[in-house]
């Protein structure tokens, strides 16, 4: 028996010994260092980057790339003993005129603490056929270190940056942007380009299409590798409170770029009324303990084209909207446990949002899934399934804690089908909401959606809105608009 054991080890510690480690089971033993490509991708064939987990991968001698953003190509080192810096150089061949990209750094450089450095290639102008640059490393400062892994089977010392068709897009970040009304103000948002962009091909002066309800001016205030920032002033004061001003910037069409996402963003700034921030009626319907913590509805719909309407449960992802403690309706949401107060977290005491934990996911907002059939589901596609400030509380008097009105936050959705194309929902209402019982709060509420191509117009729809299970049955509303499912 232990012989078996014996022989069971030694058989173990050559596998072992056999596994894909840098400097183990190499052919050429005359070198204990050596350089090479190590580009990694997922198994969606999605390029990999520090500190992802690369599971062990192999580096692959080729990748195709259809973004304009730019490409990291990284070189590594492998040594037992590397004292000093480490210089390799690299050269490119490539079917693209040389002033079509640029690739730094121009000479690679490796220490012990820092033994990757990177290539990036950014493109100054779109490719338009099947070309590809090819990257081969060519010498080493060091004569002991080898150019390649120890081995014949998989050298990488050259790398094939293939490069496929271009499918860029663009979108706003974000639906809405709430003022304070005092002139000055600034804000910012983002028109992202998810696949990237080349800067010549975006003009700020026909980027946006204006529906304006007070002056403002627009600004280009960054560039990143994947988004513009706006900076947006106001210019004047809305001063008066009893008014909800709002004006409407859109995205213009924009060549060889697709909107897929947020096209319309709503700048507004909204009636202010007197509200007591201890009525907190936001954090009845949320549960920041719990990440998967569902609210619960009824809507008045017949989902099935039957040609009858009924009460139809369905539920929604909850959540407080976070908002800097300077913020006249912040509520001190977290303190993290610490005595500092830079990493306390702040919601708003009137509004909730709808948000899917999970990334890349969505939720179900209003029912809103079940009003399509071919809908995409994707966050990326459909951003409109996840809302980051939904509903608005006021409280009765602005003092009740048992009761008052809610508003939809008006705002454009954005969502699209199967076949990547957009459709945006403009979304408004009106209810009210009340403490049925210690634990169990309900909103009502009439959802307005408008959308000319789907609807027409504007069609309604009847809610209920629960924070918990237990509620009793809605009654029906036979005289009611009732919501048919289309198929996108």
């Amino acid at each position: 028996m232990k012989a078996t054991k014996l022989l069971l080890l030694l058989v173990l510690g050559i596998i072992l010994a056999c596994t894909d480690d840098d400097l183990s089971n190499q052919e050429n033993q005359d070198f204990t260092s050596f350089v090479r490509f190590n580009f990694l991708v997922n198994s969606n064939n999605e390029p990999l980057e520090f500190p992802e987990v690369t599971g062990r991968r192999l580096p692959v001698s080729s990748y195709t790339n259809t973004s304009l953003k730019t490409v990291k190509i990284p070189v590594s080192m492998s040594s037992r003993s590397l004292e000093g810096t480490i210089t390799a150089a690299y050269e490119i061949a490539s079917t693209l005129p040389a002033t079509a990209y640029t690739a730094i750094p121009e000479q690679l450089s490796f220490t012990a603490t820092q033994p990757t450095d990177t290539i990036f290639v950014t493109f100054n102008y779109r490719w338009t056929g099947n070309d590809e640059l090819e990257f081969t490393l060519t010498s080493v400062s060091d004569a002991s270190v080898q150019l390649g892994n120890l081995n014949t089977t998989s050298p990488n010392t050259t790398f094939t940056l293939a490069l496929g068709d271009i499918n860029t897009s663009y979108r706003f970040n974000t639906s809405r942007i709430e003022l304070a009304g005092t002139a000055g103000e600034t804000t910012t948002f983002r028109v992202e380009f998810p696949a990237g962009y080349i800067a010549s091909e975006i003009d700020d002066a026909s980027l946006f299409q204006y529906l304006n309800g007070f002056d403002f001016d627009l600004e280009r205030s960054k560039l990143g590798v994947d988004f513009i920032e706006y900076t947006l002033t106001l210019n004047e004061n809305l001063a008066n409170d009893d008014v909800n001003f709002q004006s409407i910037v859109s995205l213009a069409p924009v060549t060889n770029y697709q909107i897929l996402g947020n096209s319309n963003l709503l700048v507004i700034k909204p009636i202010k009324t007197n509200r007591v921030l201890a009525t907190n009626p936001a954090s009845h319907f949320y549960d920041t303990s719990n990440p998967f913590y569902l609210a619960r509805g009824e809507n008045w719909i017949d989902h099935d084209n039957d040609g009858l309407c009924t009460w139809r449960s369905w539920t929604a992802f909850a959540v407080p909207v976070v908002v800097s403690a300077d913020d006249p309706n912040a509520i001190l949401g977290s303190d993290n446990g610490t005595p500092e107060t830079d990493d306390d977290i702040y919601y708003d005491a009137y509004k909730i949002g709808f948000k899917s934990p999970l990334a890349g996911r969505t939720t179900n907002p209003f029912n809103l899934q079940r009003f399509f059939s071919n809908e995409s589901t994707n966050a990326d596609n459909s951003p409109g399934f996840n809302i980051e400030a939904a509903i608005e509380f006021f409280p009765e008097s602005g003092t009740s804690l048992t009761q008052g009105t809610v508003a939809v936050i008006p705002q454009f959705l954005a969502i699209s089908n199967q076949d990547d194309e957009q459709f945006e929902l403009a979304i408004s209402g009106s209810g009210t909401y009340r403490q049925v019982h210690e634990s169990l709060w309900e909103i009502k509420l009439e959802l307005r959606i408008a959308n000319d191509k789907l609807y027409g117009g504007t069609i309604t729809s009847e809610y209920f809105i629960y924070s918990d299970r237990g509620y009793d049955d809605p009654v029906d509303l036979p005289g009611n608009s009732c919501v048919n499912e289309i198929e996108l």
